[in-house]
C-alpha cells in the first residue's frame, strides 16, 4: 500500500516542502539582488583599474559576496532537503553551492588586497576570476545534469529546462577552453540556472518535488 502524500508540513513527511521552496527562492532573490547592484571589472581592464575600482567600492562589494555566500548556504540548504526526492541531485547540490563560493572568495580576496598604489596584486586575482567562473558553471552543469538523468523522466518538464542549463553550462565550458567568445552563452546560462531553481522551488511548494512523490514511484505496482 503507497502511503498518502500529505497536504502540508515542512516536507519531512513527503508533502509540500514550505521550507525547501523559501530557502530556494531566498537563494534566487539574493542571488538576483547581487547581481544587478554592482558591476565588477573585467578581467581585461588593466590593474590599476581594478585596484582604484576594488578600493573605492571595498565597503559594497565585501558586503555583496557575503549576501552571495549566504545565498550559497540558502541553495545548500534546499540541496540537502532535495536528498529526500534524490540522494544524486542533493549531493549534486551540494557540491554546487560549494563551487557558487569559489568566484565569490576570489572576489572577496580582491577587494582585500587592492592598493591603487600597488595594483599588481589585485589585477593578479583579477585574472583568476574566469576560473573561479568555471568552477562555478562545472557545479552548475553537474546539478543540471543530476536533475535531467534522475528526475527528468519522471517530470519531462523540468528534464527539458535541465537539459538546457547543462547543454548551455557545457557549451559555454567548451568555448572558454578554446577561447573563443562565449556570447549570448554568458547570460543564458546563469539565468537558465535561476529558472530551473525556481520551477524545482515550486513544484517542492506544490509537493510534486517531495519524498512521498519518490515512494510513489519505487512502490510495486
Amino acid at each position: 500500500m503507497v502511503p498518502r502524500t500529505g497536504a502540508s508540513g515542512d516536507g519531512a513527511g513527503g508533502g509540500r516542502d514550505r521550507l525547501g521552496a523559501g530557502l530556494a527562492f531566498g537563494f534566487i532573490a539574493l542571488l538576483l539582488l547581487t547581481e544587478v547592484v554592482l558591476t565588477l571589472p573585467d578581467v581585461t581592464d588593466s590593474a590599476s583599474l581594478v585596484a582604484t575600482f576594488y578600493a573605492g567600492h571595498r565597503s559594497v562589494i565585501v558586503i555583496l559576496q557575503i549576501l552571495g555566500f549566504v545565498a550559497a548556504g540558502l541553495f545548500g540548504g534546499y540541496a540537502w532537503r532535495l536528498r529526500s526526492v534524490d540522494r544524486v541531485v542533493g549531493g549534486a547540490g551540494l557540491v554546487t553551492a560549494v563551487c557558487a563560493m569559489v568566484p565569490g572568495v576570489v572576489t572577496l580576496v580582491i577587494a582585500v588586497v587592492a592598493d591603487p598604489a600597488h595594483p599588481a596584486s589585485a589585477g593578479r586575482w583579477n585574472s583568476l576570476e574566469p576560473r573561479a567562473d568555471d568552477v562555478l558553471f562545472v557545479g552548475v552543469f553537474l546539478f543540471a545534469s543530476a536533475v535531467l538523468v534522475r528526475i527528468g523522466r519522471r517530470l519531462p518538464v523540468l528534464g527539458v529546462l535541465a537539459g538546457v542549463v547543462a547543454l548551455s553550462c557545457l557549451t559555454r565550458l567548451i568555448l572558454e577552453a578554446m577561447g573563443k567568445r562565449r556570447g549570448a552563452l554568458e547570460s543564458v546560462a546563469p539565468l537558465s540556472f535561476v529558472v530551473l531553481v525556481a520551477a524545482m522551488a515550486v513544484l517542492s511548494l506544490r509537493g510534486t518535488l517531495s519524498s512521498g512523490v519518490r515512494a510513489q514511484q519505487a512502490a510495486p505496482r
